[in-house]
């Protein structure tokens, strides 16, 4: 416990500046790293990272997409150039299927397709995010967001937990817990808003009552994305997706609730001008 709340601190001294500094190169460039370190779990986790015709051009992907998403202003524009790569990326792993002479079978394949566009993509909305009006605010929402739901789901299940949610996915999750978590993320995000309004100038006004179903929502994302690895994990039988982080596994392990809920959050940020969460 110990090891994982030191580890824990640690992250969030690393991940607060990169918040703080959401506008500079230093957050596509951490996300980037982050992609890539995510994506060679992935392929390790579903066993085709010794297959360089799908490691080189995924390792590829995961490095330009979060740099891309920062230098491509235009989301319309960087969008068209994304769903091209990511096609070009699946007949990269199909070809490489044809010509592996049997040693590839399609499932693993379209697997890793499936897996890989799903973390590039979540890292890459990150980046997207911070790009948009207020986006720093809506990236530390995704950055700690999940963060928060998690302590809070964890305690009310503890102390109020009595109907287990999926079982045979997570044993320890509760649908009280569930609901604990998506109350208190709702509630915390009111005095967000007020913080903001009071520290940062560029924030005159915050919207409590869509700020508060945002962070319903985002709890409940949240829940699931960590349902999806937990997932991932029982298929693979693996206990954790890497050992870089001391008392929480990869960083697939401990960005698993952030994967879901970043492009839930971009989607949020379509809305700001008609919600306006911060004005």
């Amino acid at each position: 416990m110990l090891k994982r709340t030191i580890t824990a601190i640690i992250i969030l001294l690393v991940m607060l500046p990169v918040c703080l500094f959401a506008d500079t190169w230093l957050l596509p460039i951490t996300i980037a790293l982050c992609t890539l370190i995510a994506v060679y779990e992935m392929l390790g986790c579903v066993g085709t990272r010794k297959y360089k015709s799908i490691a080189v051009p995924a390792f590829v992907l995961a490095a330009v997409c979060p740099i891309c998403a920062r230098l491509i202003k235009n989301t319309e524009t960087f969008t068209s150039i994304y769903m091209i790569a990511a096609f070009f990326f699946c007949f990269i792993l199909l070809s490489a299927g044809v010509f592996s002479r049997g040693k590839l079978e399609a499932e693993p394949l379209f697997i890793s397709f499936a897996s890989l566009f799903y973390v590039i993509t979540s890292f890459t909305a990150i980046v997207l995010m911070a790009n948009r009006p207020f986006g720093m605010y809506f990236v530390i929402l995704t950055l700690f967001g999940p963060w928060i739901s998690d302590v809070f789901a964890y305690l009310t299940g503890r102390f109020f937990g009595k109907h287990k949610l999926i079982p045979s996915v997570s044993p320890n999750k509760t649908v009280e817990g569930m609901i604990g978590g998506m109350l208190f993320t709702a509630l915390l995000t009111v005095p967000y808003g007020a913080v903001l309004m009071r520290v940062v100038d560029d924030v005159q006004s915050a919207n409590y009552i869509p700020l508060a179903l945002a962070g319903a929502g985002l709890s409940a994302v949240s829940q699931i994305g960590d349902l999806i690895m937990s997932y991932v994990k029982r298929k693979y039988g693996i206990k954790d997706f890497g050992r870089l982080l001391p008392g929480h596994g990869g960083i697939l392990d401990r960005f698993d609730s952030v994967l879901a809920v970043a492009p839930f959050m971009l989607l949020l940020t379509e809305f700001q001008e008609y919600l306006q969460f911060f004005g």
